[in-house]
């Protein structure tokens, strides 16, 4: 059995990270901006992820009991799609806020329960990490330097693993924003599901400790048409 914390949990690929190992028999603790009622989690934390500043005092509690962690998994973001020609600074920095400093924050927080166990700190970042392009360029400013902690974060603590899994467009709440940016349909079963997604994750999670996976790119199997949305979530 080991102890898992997971920020985004209330819904996507969070909540189905939480639930799959729960359903494995692992302690899961989550981190939300309400509580959370499902899944069952082992603990919570009601956190808002912009407010970075505060995390060390709300976490106190769960800190004097958690003091080994084998994974930190960090599925929650937020995306503000339009062109950078009209994003002014609140646009950046709110979506930096939240994918990137409460990220860093977090993890610095947690890395002596990481430490003692060589544990794992799995970034979920997105195919506009790979590629910024409208109308999700300033999200994909973000994910590109969400990349960049991962590689330096990877350096600067060989006694744990750095994993970033980069999913395209995933059937959730946040594609459906993404798609009606694009003045675009909103199809499921193009889609990755968040249940794929976690799976993926889980097995980065659950790998033999002689072994790592620093980057991890995971696509919709169906070819997109002329018509279609890219992989990107």
């Amino acid at each position: 059995m080991a102890d898992y914390l997971i920020t985004g949990v209330s819904r996507g690929i969070g909540r189905a990270v939480a639930e799959r190992l729960l359903a494995g028999g692992h302690r899961v603790y989550g981190i939300a901006r309400s509580p959370v009622t499902e899944p069952a989690l082992t603990g919570q934390i009601a956190l808002d992820l912009a407010e970075p500043a505060g995390f060390a005092e709300a976490l106190a509690p769960l800190l004097a009991t958690v003091t080994r962690l084998d994974g930190l998994v960090h599925c929650a973001g937020v995306v503000r799609p339009g062109p950078m020609a009209e994003a002014g600074p609140d646009v950046f920095l709110e979506q930096f806020t939240v994918n990137v400093v409460a990220v860093a924050q977090l993890t610095r927080i947690w890395l002596p329960a990481l430490r003692a166990v060589a544990g794992t700190v799995l970034l979920v970042n997105s195919g506009s990490g790979l590629n910024a392009r409208p109308p999700l360029s300033t999200y994909g400013v973000s994910k590109f330097a969400l990349r960049g902690y991962a590689e330096a974060l990877r350096q600067e603590e060989p006694g744990i693993r750095v994993s970033a899994v980069y999913p395209g467009r995933t059937d959730t709440d946040m594609q459906r924003t993404v798609r009606e940016a694009e003045s675009g349909s909103y199809q499921p079963a193009d889609y990755l599901r968040p249940e794929t997604v976690a799976e993926v994750i889980v097995s980065v999670l659950l790998l033999p400790a002689d072994g790592a996976i620093p980057e991890l790119v995971l696509r919709p199997a169906a070819h997109p048409g002329p018509s279609s949305p890219d992989a990107r979530r």
